[in-house]
């Protein structure tokens, strides 16, 4: 079972990072809860979502680098 992250709407005062981070916390839960199932129960389904999940965490992190240092 694969969740997808549902979106949230932001002000203009709120900052690439800030909402990197936001989702990055939200892929990293997604993932741990993924592997939780896995760890219940080993199917090609759970094995499908950590990879999602943990493909998703790297892919926040790549863009939360790629945003620069912060000011």
């Amino acid at each position: 079972m694969i969740t997808t992250l549902t979106t949230r709407p932001t002000t203009v005062t709120t900052g690439i990072r800030e909402v990197l981070e936001a989702d990055f916390a939200a892929a990293c839960s997604e993932w741990a809860r993924a592997r939780s199932l896995q760890a219940g129960k080993d199917t090609s389904a759970h094995r499908a979502a950590v990879a999602e999940w943990g493909a998703r965490v790297d892919a926040v992190l790549d863009m939360y680098l790629d945003a620069g240092p912060t000011r």
